[in-house]
This record gives structure tokens, C-alpha cells and sequence, in this order.
């Protein structure tokens, strides 16, 4: 490749055992964020921030068929931009033109009009994992180079990934500001976690059945699994951030709303309790559509299988941790390392990963039923 595309020449195949090791020793609260601007050509700095931008999305990615794991880790960038001006450009207009510019920028790179550089953001920071997002976020232009080099069928995918995550933003951003910081009810939190993962999953499923098949679209029923496994994994993240979200004005259950910027009176511990375990069951109850759509998708033995054992392990790994923040007790987790090692039997292996996913639905399905037993409703 030549240095204009911004890819390295040494296959990713070989680079991809010391990525996954750098990915085990990044320090996501103390980044180098001089190191990382500085990292050459454009694929370098793919690599070198993916682990500040997604925690067990990184290795995930990682983990992917050579040819498909480049895109996937420039959509998920993608994606992590307009997060972010999501979540740290305070302006609501000003958000709204950042958030809108990523895709213009994209259709602009693939009609072939050489795109202005983006205003820069005003981004308000609070913590050293927000300033490499921010950092993501004003280094947008340096991906041009990646998508560019890119297939028509490929860029059109990533422009649909982000076309749908925006306008689903969008969306956010006016119920958020309408109902004074919350959203109401499962249907908005429903279509939220579509527009914030669910996309996203979409997208990575459309891109295997480009790369196997040559088409990429899907059929409806693995459309649908796709945004029950976003739920699935946003929910994740939800349930995780709820103490964080509040105190920054934002709330997913709109019985917390009293206690938004850190304000209100009673008991909000408890209260967060019951909703963090409320948010948790509804997530497992939609666990089952993962090996559905794995499945639908008729994975072969290689890395795509491996890539699906990690992400549903890494998943189960933080419920667990979750249902123990509930009040659930459950078994010690799994390091992160064990994870990614005990999944590499997918290489060789279709029956395996089956058996595996399998269980993990079975162990799942359990812990749904502790989940149930000290439920208040």
C-alpha cells in the first residue's frame, strides 16, 4: 500500500498477536494523547486508539477476519465520534452540526469532493477517557485516507451505519431536551439503544454478509436480532453508567429525574438499585438473540466465530458484575485475558462454538431467574 492510502504494509494477520497484547497494557486513565496524535500513517492511529475508545469492543474487533477487521474498526471510530459529540458538546445546535457534519463528510469522500476540514468541537472534558474521545472526535479528517480506500459497497455500508446513528442521536437529543434530561418509558429507551448499538450490530452483519456472500443486506429477522442485541449491549452500558449519567443530567428511567446534576432528596441509592436490576432484566431477557443472529449468519470455523465467543463472554462477564452491584451473588469472573484465550477453540471448530454459545444462554437464562427472585415488581 502506499503511504497515501494511510495502511501499513505488513499484513494485519501478523500484527495482529502484538495488537491484542498493546490492547491488554493501555491505560485508559492515563493516556499518552501527544503519543497517540503522533501516530503514523492513518492505520497506526486506527490501532492505537481503538482501546481507548472501546473497552471490550477492542479485542473484539481484533479478533475479526482479516479483511473485515480495518472496516469494522473505522465504523466503530466512526460511531465513537458522534458518541461523543453526543455526550460532551454541551451546546444542543452545536451538537446537532457536529453530529450532522460526520456524515456529510462521508458522502462528500465518496462522490469525490475533497472535504473542508470540520469546525472543531467544543468538547467539555471531565476526565482523561473524554479527552481521548475528544481527541478522536478532531482527528476525524485523518481517517479520509482509510475510507477512501475503501469499496463502493463498503463505504455505502459505513454511510448507512452512520446515517441511522445520527438521525437516532438526533432523536435522543430532542427527547432528552424535551423531557428535561430523561426518556420515558421502554419504547424510548428501546429506540435509543437501536440508534446507539443496534445500528452498529446491523452493520457488522450486513459487512460479514458483503465480505462471504457478496450481498449485504439482511433478512427481517435477523434485522430484528440485530436490535435486540443492541439493546442487549447498550443496556450494558446503561446500567453501568447510571451514578455517572445522573450527575452529568441524564437518566434512562424517568423515576430517577429528581435526582438529576446530583440534586434531590430521598433515598436515591435504593432507587438506582432498582432500576440498575429493572435495566439488567430487561437486557437478559433479550440475550437469546445474540446466538440468533449468530446463527442466521451461518458463521464458518475462524475468526469471526472467535470474535463472537469474545464479545458474548465479555458481555456475561459484566452482567455478572452487574447482578453482584444488585445484589445477586455470582460466581468470580474471568479475567479479561482468559476471555480472549479460552475463546480461540472457534478457529477450528463450528460445533464448539455453538456448544459455547449455547451455555452461555443456559448460564444467562439463570442468572435472569436469581435476577426475578429479589425483583420488587
Amino acid at each position: 500500500m502506499s503511504p497515501e492510502s494511510g495502511r501499513q504494509c505488513v499484513p494485519f494477520w501478523l500484527r495482529r498477536p502484538l495488537l491484542l497484547v498493546k490492547g491488554f497494557k493501555v491505560d485508559r486513565d492515563d493516556p499518552d494523547l501527544a503519543a497517540l496524535s503522533a501516530l503514523q500513517p492513518a492505520e497506526s492511529f486506527v490501532w492505537g486508539v481503538l482501546p481507548h475508545a472501546a473497552r471490550s469492543f477492542a479485542p473484539c474487533i481484533l479478533a475479526l477476519p482479516s479483511s473485515m477487521a480495518l472496516t469494522a474498526a473505522l465504523g466503530y471510530l466512526y460511531c465513537r465520534i458522534l458518541d461523543t459529540h453526543e455526550d460532551l458538546i454541551l451546546d444542543l445546535n452545536e451538537r446537532r452540526d457536529a453530529i450532522r457534519n460526520v456524515s456529510y463528510r462521508l458522502k462528500a469522500l465518496r462522490d469525490g469532493e475533497l472535504s473542508e476540514e470540520p469546525p472543531l468541537a467544543t468538547h467539555q472534558c471531565k476526565d482523561p477517557r473524554d479527552e481521548v474521545h475528544a481527541l478522536i472526535a478532531h482527528e476525524l479528517p485523518r481517517l479520509d485516507p482509510l475510507f477512501i480506500g475503501l469499496g463502493i459497497d463498503v463505504q455505502e455500508l459505513i454511510i448507512d451505519l452512520v446515517d441511522d446513528m445520527a438521525e437516532g442521536m438526533l432523536w435522543g437529543a430532542d427527547a432528552f431536551e424535551g423531557q428535561e434530561g430523561v426518556l420515558d418509558g421502554d419504547p424510548q429507551v428501546r429506540r435509543y439503544c437501536e440508534a446507539v448499538l443496534g445500528n452498529p450490530i446491523r452493520f457488522a452483519a450486513r459487512l460479514f454478509a458483503l465480505t462471504e456472500r457478496g450481498v449485504g443486506e439482511l433478512p427481517h429477522e435477523l434485522e430484528s436480532a440485530c436490535m435486540d442485541v443492541g439493546e442487549y449491549l447498550q443496556l450494558a452500558n446503561v446500567t453501568r453508567d447510571i451514578e455517572k449519567d445522573l450527575n452529568r443530567g441524564v437518566a434512562y428511567d424517568i423515576r430517577l429525574k429528581p435526582f438529576l446534576h446530583g440534586r434531590g432528596e430521598g433515598d436515591q441509592e435504593g432507587l438506582v438499585r432498582v432500576v440498575r436490576l429493572e435495566l439488567m432484566m430487561r437486557a437478559l431477557k433479550r440475550a437469546p438473540s445474540y446466538l440468533t443472529l449468530i446463527e442466521g449468519l451461518d458463521l464458518r470455523r475462524g475468526w469471526m466465530g472467535v470474535s463472537a465467543i469474545i464479545m458474548a463472554r465479555f458481555t456475561e462477564r459484566y452482567y455478572l458484575g452487574c447482578s453482584n452491584r444488585v445484589g445477586v451473588a455470582t460466581p468470580a469472573q474471568d479475567s479479561a485475558a482468559k476471555v480472549i484465550i479460552s475463546s480461540w477453540p472457534a478457529l477450528v471448530s463450528v460445533k464448539w462454538t455453538r456448544r459455547r454459545l449455547l451455555r452461555l444462554d443456559g448460564q444467562l437464562a439463570d442468572l435472569l431467574t436469581k435476577a426475578a427472585e429479589i425483583s420488587p415488581q
